[in-house]
């Protein structure tokens, strides 16, 4: 999703809700995409040490 779209668009329509629910989401796939590294390192680190 491209964030600052929905941000711009939810400004110029003075849509604060909205506005708030995009930068809670926007920081919620930044959490999980984190995660989603983290998790595949370590199963990338557990692969090399099985061999």
């Amino acid at each position: 999703m491209d964030w600052d779209v929905a941000r711009k668009h939810c400004i110029e329509r003075d849509w604060k809700w909205t506005l708030e629910l995009i930068v809670a989401f926007q920081k919620e796939m930044e959490e999980l995409k984190d995660e989603n590294v983290k998790l595949k390192r370590q199963l990338a680190l557990r692969s090399q040490l099985k061999r």
